[in-house]
């Protein structure tokens, strides 16, 4: 356990989350704390917001606090947690898992269980939009739409491929979004249809929006796109699996402490960490190294070479 001490474990588990994992695997992976010695907790959350208030009003002074479920339950959890007194820990069982990929955690709960039993306390920088926080990124256009499309027709657990009917009706629509992006204080791009403003490298499953982002240098990177055609949508697509968008000649990136996005078009939707979460404008800004976070004994934060764009 390379000396690690909590007062207590709390295990939020999400029952709907991704394939239901948590559900199944809930007591197994309390088993596993508790045979390391560890004093465990664990709670179900029965609504959205739940997790958020569970995190919050925990009580112990030390708390190692395990969000068990996918990306919106690590953001409920991050806006729960008094960060002087609580340790974030993960064990993914979403569709996404941005953060626990991140991290580097096994998408096999007992597998990331034994992963943060042997692992060690960083820090991780926060970024907050309009006053909530985010881990891994702010979205504001298409994948917005799409996000809060799937949100507003959940019925129960869900997988990458239910977004992507929502996805592509986005990018194939005519209409514009037409969002805007200033970078601490300075206009940088105008007339987009998609905003990533990230944290992390990861954006969802294969795809990366901001590549070299990294939670721990107490910046964000931009990621701006603009449409002009199909083929271009295409061709930004397969950039985005390759890790390259930022090469792409319609995209725009920068790294900054403080980003603006509005839009002149009402209700333009944003995300955080994949859960819809309101409309445009948004002010967002980075809290360098504020969250303890939990990670896998050999985790390093990604460094790739900043692409420049200005």
């Amino acid at each position: 356990m390379r000396g690690l001490t909590f007062d207590k474990v709390i295990v939020i588990a999400n029952p709907i989350s991704g394939w239901c994992a948590a559900k199944r695997w809930l007591g197994r992976v309390v088993r596993g704390f508790e045979e390391a010695g560890w004093s465990v907790e664990a709670v179900v959350t029965q609504c959205a917001g739940h997790a958020r208030e569970l995190a919050a009003n925990h009580g112990y002074d030390n708390a190692l606090v395990v969000a068990f479920g996918g990306d919106g339950t690590v953001n409920e959890v991050l806006n729960g947690l008094a960060f002087e007194r609580s340790t974030l820990g993960i064990v993914p069982a979403g569709a996404g898992n941005v953060l626990a990929k991140e991290l580097g955690l096994s998408w096999q709960p007992l597998e990331a269980v034994r992963q943060l039993l042997n692992g060690r306390v960083v820090r991780f920088d926060v970024g907050v939009c309009n006053g909530r926080r985010f881990g891994c990124v702010f979205g504001a256009g298409v994948d917005a739409w799409a996000v809060r499309m799937v949100h507003l027709r959940r019925r129960g657990g869900m997988t990458q491929w239910h977004y992507l009917p929502y996805v592509v009706r986005g990018v194939l629509s005519p209409a514009s979004w037409e969002v805007e992006v200033e970078v601490d204080g300075r206009p940088f791009a105008s007339g987009l249809d998609q905003v990533a403003v990230g944290n992390t490298h990861s954006y969802g499953g294969p795809m990366e929006m901001t590549s070299a982002a990294a939670p721990d240098d107490g910046l964000l990177d931009i990621m701006c796109v603009r449409r002009e055609s199909i083929l271009d949508l295409l061709g930004m697509a397969a950039c985005g699996f390759l890790r390259t968008l930022h090469w792409h000649p319609l995209t725009h990136y920068a790294r900054g402490t403080r980003v603006t996005v509005t839009s002149p078009k009402r209700d333009v939707p944003y995300e955080l960490d994949g859960d819809d979460a309101g409309v445009l404008p948004a002010e967002i800004l980075v809290q360098p190294g504020v969250a303890r976070v939990l990670a896998p004994a050999g985790f390093r934060a990604l460094q790739r070479g900043f692409p420049g764009d200005t």
